[in-house]
């Protein structure tokens, strides 16, 4: 969280910008009451030049990084006339939506529009006949190689295969399909199933749901 990643002392507005500058891709959450959202002044907080949220939207259009607005709640995009100059950009971004009727869809549209800027490059392209095969999309990225022949088959992070799809499995319970690149990303700096366990365990709000979570990584 940037209230804690930010040293006293620093300029945030510096800091934001050189954290967006590092950063893949950029989520705006647009909720109903984002555009007429007001600060403590009773401005409106899209219209104060010194916002940290508008700092951050602001900083990712600059560079010209994908910002893909998510519309919750029942939020419509906004027009380039009502947003301020630094944000207008945001106007002609593709967004995508998150409803609770269509949850677990909603989120399949969001990986999707999120591999290609978070995943590995894809390997050769799939033959007509190959199941799972989606010319809309990019090529789902290259299988992990595996270092051993015979016996469980282990990622080329050193863990079991069948260990990380069970994490993932037991995780997606608790935050969605997200999960599986959560999992898949996280394992690359860890040394066993237990240090992913603790790791990811950490995107899970809820400190009961957390322990349920870790105990049933006990394998």
């Amino acid at each position: 969280m940037d209230v804690n990643a930010i040293p006293p002392g620093r300029d945030f507005r510096k800091a934001i910008d050189e954290s967006i500058h590092k950063c893949s891709v950029l989520l705006a959450i647009l909720g109903p009451g984002w555009l007429d959202s007001k600060n403590a002044s009773g401005q409106r907080r899209l219209d104060d030049e010194s916002d940290f949220l508008r700092l951050e939207v602001a900083s990712a259009l600059r560079r010209d990084i994908p910002v893909i607005p998510v519309l919750v709640r029942g939020a419509k995009m906004p027009r380039a006339e009502q947003l301020s100059s630094d944000l207008q950009e945001l106007a002609y971004r593709n967004a995508v939506e998150i409803t609770h009727a269509r949850w677990k869809s909603d989120l399949q549209v969001l990986v999707r529009a999120l591999r290609p800027y978070l995943e590995v490059p894809a390997g050769p392209a799939s033959s007509p006949g190959d199941v799972g095969a989606d010319p809309s999309y990019p090529p789902a990225a290259t299988p992990q190689k595996t270092i051993a022949a015979t016996g469980p088959e282990i990622t080329a992070t050193g863990l079991e295969a069948a260990a990380l799809a069970r994490v993932s499995h037991e995780l997606a319970a608790y935050i969605g399909p997200i999960a599986e690149i959560v999992v898949k990303r996280t394992a690359k700096r860890c040394a066993s199933i237990a240090d992913l366990c603790a790791m990811v365990a950490q995107e899970i709000e809820s400190p009961p749901d957390r322990a349920r979570f870790l105990a049933s990584c006990r394998f």
